[in-house]
């Protein structure tokens, strides 16, 4: 089976081809451009670089969040308008679930943490069951402290991306880290029991929704 893999979140931008679960090609960009202006090259980058066309992917995977609220809307509306234009399935995963998967099999559970900016993190809770990754705790935006606050001392392992480190501390708290580039974990969780709607997951309120509700409360 091949998916294309869009991962439009963050500033690592990422997009990859998998046949049968292997990366034929990935692209990676760490850039201040918009993913507006470069996901189109990147996806057809790929395609003449493995002599692939867009008509024999079967599956059209993105993430869904949390993250850019800008970012995740052209990854989205692209894997969509690909799945629908060809006839496949699309389907969506979620960041925190991603870097999750990357820590692989433990008998703990699992808490990824993402970066949030404003001092907050992108959090959540997962436990392990082989391919399957189910959530113990949905995602939440929160300070890294208040979250500590919410588990156990023990029995959790700690990932995530860089930005959080110096809110580790703990000698029972350790991060690992996870590869940020993360079209590559969406592809091979796209074929598993993880599949998720090819929908937004936003966890806060985007900045416009933010401006609008000071702008009410000053009235």
């Amino acid at each position: 089976m091949l998916v294309l893999a869009v991962d439009t979140s963050s500033q690592e931008g990422s997009v990859a081809i998998l046949a049968d679960g292997h990366v034929e090609g990935e692209v990676r960009l760490r850039s201040s451009m918009r993913h507006s202006e470069t996901l189109f090259g990147s996806v057809d980058f790929l395609f003449r670089s493995l002599g692939i066309e867009i008509g024999e992917i079967d599956l059209f995977a993105a993430a869904r969040g949390p993250g850019s609220f800008t970012g995740l809307r052209v990854g989205l509306a692209a894997m969509a308008g690909f799945a629908f234009a060809n006839g496949r399935k699309s389907v969506g995963i979620s960041t925190l679930a991603a870097a999750a998967w990357q820590v692989g099999e433990t008998e703990n559970l699992i808490s990824p943490m993402l970066d949030a900016r404003r001092g907050d993190a992108y959090c959540a809770l997962f436990r392990r069951q082989g391919d399957e990754l189910v959530e113990q705790q949905r995602p939440v935006v929160v300070s890294p402290g208040d979250w500590f606050s919410r588990l156990p001392a023990q029995g959790v392992v700690f990932c995530g991306t860089s930005g959080l480190e110096a809110h580790f501390g703990d000698a029972h708290r350790r991060m690992v880290p996870v590869d940020p580039y993360l079209a590559a974990t969406i592809g091979r969780m796209a074929v598993t029991s993880n599949q998720e709607p090819l929908d937004p997951l936003y966890v806060r309120p985007s900045d416009a929704e933010l401006e609008r509700q000071d702008s009410f409360t000053k009235r």
